[in-house]
């Protein structure tokens, strides 16, 4: 049978995974980016272009592969999609 461990409330950690502040501070961001673009229903095309990248690039951080991206970076792409979907 399984052992059950109550969770530190971060996943990275719980996992061991190096950094693991970072990585949730990170996945929080994105996670708002995320609800941000879907609650105004835009295109990842539109928004890419926006940021200045590609759909594909966009496509992957959305989808969690942030762990190159710098929280700074993050933080200025979810305040760029903030006011972008403000109207």
């Amino acid at each position: 049978m399984s052992k059950v461990e109550t969770s530190s409330g971060n996943v990275y950690d719980d996992l061991g995974v190096p950094e693991a502040k970072a990585m949730q501070a990170k996945a929080q961001i994105v996670a708002l980016m995320c609800q941000a673009i879907e609650a105004k229903r835009m295109s990842l095309d539109h928004v890419a272009r926006a940021l200045g990248t590609t759909k594909n690039e966009l496509d992957r951080l959305l989808a969690g592969h942030f762990q190159a991206s710098s929280i700074d970076e993050l933080k200025r792409m979810q305040k760029e999609i903030q006011e972008f979907t403000k109207t």
